[in-house]
């Protein structure tokens, strides 16, 4: 439940808090939320795309790969009826310009896996996949000042990377210019996908090094980007 917000959400037996989601939610407070919106990913919560109707949105849409995810989070909340649901891979189909979103958000899949694991995690080979499929298409589905929110891990190459562009570069060769709303320490929980797929993180992203806090544990940073048209135009 949040106060702040005002949504209230049930979670499913055997379901989790969307902590991540949370983050977001607390950026989502500080900027001007109206208009058309669109949750990618919205997870069996639909946490996003609750908070931005009740933040300001005149009308809001969540998609979600995962049916099962849909279905839970279409009865989650109070509100949830007044919120339009697509069973989809990212993007729901758009038919004209009139179609536009004035705020596409997403806490995207982008676990780096060796192999294809469960929709909510992977994140293709480098974790980077779903990011940059975001990135592509809200050029063309953003309205004029449009802004596309997403939620990384720094591990990916946001704004420092080896061989790859960074998040940040491949956002601007697409027209979007970048700001950085918020950063977060992440502890590795114990058994988490994180810790998991730490190996394989560290060979497909050789140029990046994990922390480790005064009791030992590895942690990385979590930021929130806000990518802009409207900012890149001023520029």
């Amino acid at each position: 439940m949040s106060e702040k917000v005002g949504v209230a959400m049930q979670i499913r037996d055997g379901g989790y808090v969307p902590k991540s989601g949370l983050l977001m939610a607390e950026q989502f407070r500080k900027l001007k939320i109206r208009g058309r919106a669109l949750d990618i990913g919205t997870g069996e919560t639909g946490i996003l795309a609750n908070c931005l109707l009740a933040l300001g949105a005149s009308e809001v849409s969540a998609s979600d790969i995962d049916p099962e995810a849909i279905r839970w989070a279409q009865k989650a909340s109070s509100t949830s009826s007044s919120i339009t649901w697509h069973n989809c891979d990212l993007f729901p189909l758009v038919n004209s310009d009139d179609d536009c979103f004035d705020i596409i958000v997403s806490n995207p899949p982008q676990m780096p896996m060796p192999h294809k694991g469960h929709s909510h995690d992977y994140g293709g080979v480098d974790g980077r996949s779903s990011i940059v499929r975001i990135i592509e298409k809200s050029k063309y589905l953003l309205s004029p000042k449009g802004k596309l929110i997403l939620l990384c891990f720094d591990f990916l190459g946001i704004e420092k990377s080896g061989d790859q562009a960074t998040i940040i570069g491949v956002a601007e060769e697409n027209g979007l210019k970048t700001k950085v709303l918020s950063r977060h320490s992440r502890i590795i929980r114990k058994g988490g996908k994180t810790e998991e797929n730490i190996d394989w993180i560290k060979k497909v992203h050789p140029w990046y090094s994990f922390q480790r806090d005064n009791r030992g544990n590895y942690y990385h940073e979590v930021l929130t980007l806000e990518m802009n048209r409207e900012i890149h135009s001023k520029t």
